[in-house]
């Protein structure tokens, strides 16, 4: 179960799912790679973290939909994905510098499984962790991007692992999150990237009250530089068209919103939400599969699940993490609640 469940919080009205994890929808993996090393200005705080689809989604690519809600971010795939509403690589999270490293790594995976294709498009989303880690180093390599993928699982581990090493978020240590619910016969799943935020913004689950711990500190000085980014992916396995599945994201978005994120001027917020029963083979003229009308109570459960995982997500993630000195010798607090 996520750390949000383990602290013994609840939020929402839909149940989560038997892991509290994206992995709850059957066949999705995650997987993750740690740098955590050296002290001082050329401390390294990073990491690679990989969702992989079920399949091949290179030969039989997943329907996807995607939403920016402000877009000062250095993402790849974003509109061959918006424009096509097709996933055909596993997703990759990382820092702002190793994008492209990441990239090559998903052409490399995709290669290997399939030699003779000449146009693959991987999507690879990012934070910048800059504050606690040496990124102008670019320490992630391209074996480190194959690690995370190779070592997707269905357990998935939580806060200062993968992209989330060395993140922040409210002024907390952040990391990876995750979250799901289940809406009658189908599953949704949530893994968040939280990196944004200043003190102030931050709307603490109820009703607990937020206390710092790990750095002599009761919480974060209302001061500490906000901005950052956030990442949101989400998975189902109820057949959702490309654009439903871009209406998910937004209301994704509306769970972040309800943790204090504020979008700020030089925040990346990108959703990004895939189905793993719709899928379109390349060789198929035609695809025929069961399909949720849009005016449909089951279509309005699971945006509601979506905002409500998503917020549950970023609340985990800052529950997840340990403290995690960077590049300045410091850490920031770490997120408790009273209970």
């Amino acid at each position: 179960m996520n750390a949000f469940r383990r602290a013994g919080l609840t939020l929402g009205r839909i149940p989560a799912g038997p892991r509290g994890a994206i992995t709850d929808v059957p066949g999705v993996r995650v997987g993750h790679c740690t740098l955590c090393e050296g002290e001082g200005e050329r401390a390294i705080r990073t990491g690679i973290t990989a969702i992989v689809p079920p399949g091949d989604p290179y030969a039989a690519p997943c329907a996807a939909g995607v939403f920016v809600l402000h877009g000062h971010g250095k993402a790849v795939g974003l509109w061959q994905v918006q424009d096509v509403g097709e996933l055909e690589t596993p997703i990759l999270l990382t820092n702002t510098l190793a994008v492209y490293v990441c990239a090559e790594a998903l052409l490399t995976w995709t290669l290997t499984r399939h030699p003779k294709a000449r146009s693959i498009n991987p999507v690879v989303l990012e934070c910048n962790d800059g504050r606690l880690s040496a990124i102008e180093l670019r320490p992630v390599r391209l074996e480190h991007a194959l690690r995370a993928l190779e070592a997707a699982g269905e357990e998935v581990a939580e806060g200062c692992v993968g992209a989330g090493t060395g993140m922040i978020a409210f002024g907390y240590k952040s990391g990876i999150g995750t979250a799901s619910r289940v809406v009658g016969p189908f599953t949704l799943g949530v893994l968040a990237l939280p990196n944004m935020g200043r003190p102030e913004d931050f709307v603490p689950p109820s009703p607990a009250p937020p206390q710092g711990v790990g750095t002599g500190v009761a919480a974060p000085s209302p001061s500490s530089e906000g901005g950052g980014s956030l990442i949101v992916v989400l998975a189902t396995d109820a057949p959702l068209l490309p654009g439903q599945l871009g209406r998910l994201c937004r209301r994704a978005a509306l769970g972040a919103a309800r943790t204090g994120a504020p979008a700020d001027t030089g925040s990346g917020d990108f959703f990004l939400a895939f189905s793993t029963a719709l899928r379109f083979p390349r060789d198929a003229e035609r695809v025929s599969t069961e399909l949720i009308p849009d005016r449909s109570r089951l279509l309005g459960g699971l945006y509601r699940a979506a905002a409500e995982a998503t917020q549950e997500a970023i609340y985990s993630a800052l529950l997840a993490a340990t403290p995690l000195a960077g590049r300045e010798g410091t850490s920031p607090p770490v997120f408790r609640v009273n209970r």
